[in-house]
């Protein structure tokens, strides 16, 4: 017997199309879409300005031990916490995928973000912060180009 949740993710996301529920995956289709360009960017920019605020006002020893956020730097220690899953999924799918969509989101998100990271300051983890977006931006078309090569040369 099935439980009801595998068979929730069997249905899939419904998306009412004229009264008929569509299944959604991520396939072909939807690594195409140009909405991962600006996902990308704002993904990448939202973890850029919560990791800044670790960077800049450094960590405290908070109650239970452990790192929490300066005093006023609480806010951006939340953005950094809601922001991490929806970071990880779209970096690996810009890492991942043989689509332009998403590798030029993570490219683009990583070349603004690097760049804003230096505009911040010039500390060694500012420098630091910079070169791993930097080359973020960089080995996600890479990867994307090596991979489409590969594929058209089979």
């Amino acid at each position: 017997m099935r439980s009801m949740i595998a068979a929730a993710i069997d249905m899939g996301v419904g998306v009412m199309n004229g009264g008929r529920s569509t299944r959604w995956s991520l396939d072909e289709k939807n690594y195409s879409q140009g909405w991962w360009v600006p996902l990308g960017v704002v993904v990448v920019a939202a973890a850029t300005w919560g990791s800044l605020g670790f960077v800049e006002g450094g960590c405290q020893p908070g109650p239970r031990g452990g790192c929490v956020a300066a005093d006023g730097y609480e806010l951006r220690s939340w953005v950094v916490y809601l922001a991490s899953m929806p970071t990880l999924f779209v970096v690996v799918t810009g890492l991942t995928a043989d689509r332009w969509p998403p590798v030029l989101g993570i490219a683009a998100g990583g070349a603004a973000c690097g760049l804003y990271t230096l505009t911040q300051g010039h500390t060694i983890p500012h420098l630091i912060m910079a070169a791993a977006l930097f080359a973020l931006s960089i080995t996600a078309p890479t990867l994307a180009w090596r991979r489409r090569r590969a594929a058209r040369a089979e």
